[in-house]
């Protein structure tokens, strides 16, 4: 919600549990905002204290100290929380209007009272069965008009609610788990409870979450409930955590609930990858599609359009390419459906700006064809027929869904006949129906609400005064939407659950996110994946190229080999880091070992050569290069290997011929320009090496100057390769030299 410096400051001394201060900093707040009336509450938690501490002054002893002092600062969170909340409201048009609203009029908003509206409007419905047609179909329609206003007020007035009392927190968890209260409403008033205890958190609220969530028997409220305590969790604040941990302890060790957790935290992941995903669609697959014009989409599928183009006459299996392109288009698309991908948001995401979502609430509630923005439709029978086919068999979430029937419900008068009769069997461009087992299983549930719940993040208007939980600050290593990365699941049973989480990570190429993971491992819990996945970061990171972080990746990797000691990976990690720092010589030793243990991989048997010729014994390297060039011909880098061990034994009209060939290649890279301009060098023909080392440069940098061209050609061939050249009795007046007649090469062919 709104932030205030003063208020984030209150805060930060709470999590402190620094009360004195955080009394002092909220009565300073309080006295540049009187309107709020912060300070007879206030002044009766610091009279408490300074009661306390006297107490304590004086040399009596207190055995509920701690447990006092906690209370206190519980207080004081509470009245920091509903004066952030109505600091908020005053400062926000937006925040104004919803909280004002439902707040006139002199409702009853106990929730007593509201459980008995909403298990009279069950009574309702089930009472209609004994009215006669038509007047049950019109007083169907009353009701759901009557109670749709009522839960549209009742999720305002929820998710602007102050802090609960216990009182209230207890008959809220009562009434969501009531059998008594229909499934819809509870899933609504659970988003309401999740969107308030986002913004301002409330440990009650967090507690109905999470008890609702463990004793719920229907899956849909089950699940909202889930996703619902997991994202306040980051909202709760240092002093929030050991009871949170408390709460959530006995979930933690139920197996069943870990797995889920991992599921929930890898389709957060996905949902933030929408757009992406909607890139891909748009730029690699859509185009596809379009290109292959001569097709059309029926009811029978794929088909190709009537005509006899002289096309067709000439090269008839062209239509039969076309297919299998569109089909293989499709089925990308599908595949990344089923892998999780949200790949609906694109197209949807234009369809958010219908009235209907003007109103916060329409954005999480659950689809149903009695909504009154959409039951119209449903009373005309043959649109009835098409849009529950739709609604029912494609996997829209339900904020889609209810786009997808308002727009219907404009343009189901212009749609070709062809098209209806499509819609009408389920049929949406190829993509395929979800079956109900599918539909009722937790993880489809929980799916399709994630992704309502990101649109709404996503496209809502007045979003931006929210908290968004998926939101991320990657300079502070915060990611909204990673929770395996908050705090309160450090050193829980949790933690063997971080290895799924981060491999999926790497999967998907969130090396960030993953570093943010990995700094949540308890000193306990750092098991063998933990030193993997850390040395493999380290590895990964762009200063190690230069070899920086090389000592300590390799500290990983053996701590991994401490655990594991003939792990193939663990020793191949550790082969590369030590090599990244310079430590040919254990490098060397360790891809020897890979080479025992796997004596099939060549890739092995060629970095112990690699590590031979930097350690200046090129000349051991030889039978096996030349085993592997003659086992493996073509293979680039064997070549490049073999060439650069016969340039460091002398060997240079054979290097001259390998890098050649290297370097006519279309896979000419720089480093082979490079190599072959010092072979060249080494082998006495100067002009053939400045001309190497010039191409090197041109196609390295581009047009350079002649500064720039000193510059790059010391730094990257003279310093780098120094101990080469030296072996070689090429003197430091060599270098000036060449230097000049390389520069002379750059700046010619730029004329």
């Amino acid at each position: 919600m709104y932030n205030d410096e003063d208020l984030e400051d209150v805060f930060s001394l709470i999590d402190s549990m620094e009360l004195s201060g955080a009394v002092d900093a909220l009565g300073a707040f309080a006295s540049s905002h009187p309107e709020l009336g912060v300070d007879s509450p206030l002044r009766d938690i610091s009279d408490g204290y300074k009661l306390m501490l006297d107490y304590w002054s004086r040399g009596f002893k207190d055995e509920h100290l701690e447990r006092v002092y906690r209370d206190m600062l519980w207080r004081l969170y509470r009245l920091a929380a509903d004066t952030a909340l109505r600091h908020a409201v005053a400062h926000s048009p937006f925040l104004a209007s919803v909280h004002n609203r439902v707040r006139t009029g002199g409702r009853d908003w106990s929730v007593q009272a509201l459980r008995t509206g909403l298990e009279g409007f069950v009574s309702d419905l089930a009472m209609l069965q004994l009215e006669p047609e038509p007047r049950r179909t019109a007083r169907k329609r009353e009701l759901h008009r009557a109670h749709q206003q009522l839960m549209n007020d009742v999720f305002d007035y929820l998710w602007t609610s102050p802090q609960w009392a216990d009182a209230t927190a207890e008959a809220m968890e009562e009434m969501l788990l009531s059998p008594t209260v229909d499934a819809m409403d509870q899933q609504l008033m659970l988003s309401a409870v999740m969107l308030g205890c986002m913004n301002v958190f409330d440990m009650n609220k967090f507690r109905v979450l999470v008890q609702v969530y463990r004793r719920s028997a229907d899956e849909q409220v089950r699940q909202r409930a889930l996703v619902g305590w997991v994202l306040s969790l980051r909202r709760g604040g240092g002093l929030a955590r050991a009871e949170q941990r408390d709460i959530l302890a006995p979930l933690l060790a139920d197996g069943a609930v870990r797995q889920e957790l991992v599921e929930l935290q890898i389709q957060l992941l996905y949902c933030v990858s929408a757009e992406d995903d909607n890139h891909t669609i748009q730029k690699e697959i859509m185009p596809d599609l379009l290109k292959n014009n001569g097709l059309s989409i029926t009811p029978n599928g794929i088909e190709e359009r009537d005509g006899d183009s002289i096309e067709d006459i000439l090269h008839p299996e062209e239509a039969e390419s076309r297919m299998e392109r569109l089909e293989q288009s499709f089925r990308k698309m599908i595949d990344m459906q089923k892998a999780g991908s949200d790949i609906y948001f694109g197209g949807f995401s234009q369809m958010k700006r219908f009235p209907f979502f003007d109103s916060v609430s329409n954005w999480f509630v659950p689809f149903y064809i009695d909504h009154p923005a959409i039951s119209a439709i449903y009373s005309q029978v043959g649109e009835s027929r098409m849009v529950r086919s739709i609604v029912e068999h494609v996997p829209f979430c339900d904020s889609d869904k209810y786009s997808f029937v308002i727009a219907f419900q404009q343009v189901v008068g212009k749609l070709p006949p062809n098209i209806k009769e499509m819609l009408a069997g389920g049929n949406v461009a190829g993509m395929e129906a979800v079956g109900s087992g599918e539909r009722n299983s937790a993880a489809y549930v929980r799916r399709i609400y994630l992704q309502d719940l990101y649109r709404f993040f996503r496209l809502f208007p007045s979003r931006d005064i929210l908290y968004n939980p998926f939101g991320q600050e990657p300079e502070d290593m915060k990611y909204n939407y990673l929770f395996f990365a908050n705090n309160v699941f450090s050193g829980t049973l949790l933690e063997d659950k971080f290895g799924e989480v981060a491999s999926c990570l790497l999967k998907r190429n969130m090396r960030a996110v993953l570093s943010a993971l990995l700094a949540n491992y308890s000193e306990e819990g750092r098991d063998y994946y933990y030193y993997m996945l850390t040395g493999d970061q380290m590895l990964h990171h762009p200063q190690m190229a230069a070899g920086v972080f090389g000592n300590t990746a390799s500290a990983f990797f053996a701590k991994a080999l401490s655990l594991r000691p003939d792990d193939v990976k663990a020793l191949s990690g550790y082969a590369r880091a030590l090599f990244y720092c310079g430590d040919y010589g254990k490098a060397y030793e360790t891809y020897c070992r890979l080479a025992e243990l796997k004596p099939g991989n060549r890739n092995y048997v060629l970095d112990k050569c690699v590590c031979l010729v930097n350690m200046e014994r090129s000349e051991e390297a030889m039978a096996d290069l030349y085993r592997l060039d003659y086992e493996h011909p073509g293979d680039r880098r064997v070549g490049r290997v073999l060439a650069r061990a016969l340039m460091c034994t002398g060997r240079h009209d054979k290097a001259s011929k390998a890098y050649s060939e290297l370097c006519a290649s279309a896979e000419c890279e720089d480093e082979d320009l490079a190599n072959r301009g010092l072979n060249e060098w080494l082998g006495g023909d100067k002009q053939v090496a400045a001309a190497c080392f010039a191409d090197y440069i041109r196609r390295h940098y581009g047009n350079v100057g002649l500064d720039e061209c000193r510059e790059h050609f010391s730094d990257d061939i003279l310093a780098n390769e120094c101990s080469l050249l030296e072996s070689n009795g090429v003197t430091s007046t060599e270098h000036l030299l060449m230097t000049d007649l390389v520069c002379e090469a750059v700046l010619h062919k730029m004329q």
